[in-house]
């Protein structure tokens, strides 16, 4: 993996302005943070984990290491809305309603196996993580939508009642 370089994909989304219509007139009725807690920060966090799961894979390992803790074993994902230090990334929109992240703890350790240094080849992970799995991820956020925007325009009109 030292001679990393990273996709150039395009990915066409179609469908969302009914989507979006659906999540403005549930937001119009109830709380916009509520309905996208409901809705989706579930299914990013769903639509991710097999992102999670190959980057804690592909992770480096040394079975050999006397240390208690390993790069896997720091893997994490992190689906929410996003605040205002998000907000400051340069890959993060204002117009962004949620974010999914799936990230290593940050340390010399994970940032020389993900970019490499002058003296250590990259051995990236978590890019090609979410590269190798963006199919899978855009499958299960479309089937996951399909069912929490139903199940929480139910559950809120209920407890509208």
């Amino acid at each position: 993996m030292a001679d990393y370089t990273p996709n150039s994909r395009t990915i066409k989304l179609e469908g969302f302005a009914e989507f979006e219509q659906q999540l403005r007139d549930m937001a119009n009725m109830y709380r916009a943070d509520t309905v996208a807690r409901q809705t989706l920060v579930k299914a990013a966090n769903d639509a991710m984990m097999p992102v999670l799961y190959s980057a804690a894979m592909d992770a480096p390992y040394d079975p050999q290491s006397d240390g208690p803790i390993h790069l896997r074993n720091t893997i994490r994902l992190d689906a929410r809305i996003p605040n205002n230090k998000d907000k400051q990334s340069q890959y993060v929109n204002e117009t962004d309603a949620v974010i999914a992240v799936v990230s290593a703890k940050k340390s010399a350790v994970s940032l020389a196996q993900e970019f490499g240094t002058s003296r250590i080849s990259a051995q990236p992970f978590l890019r090609p993580a979410l590269e190798s799995q963006a199919d899978q991820v855009l499958s299960i956020l479309k089937e996951r939508l399909a069912v929490l925007i139903p199940e929480a325009a139910n559950k809120l009109r209920k407890r509208k009642q």
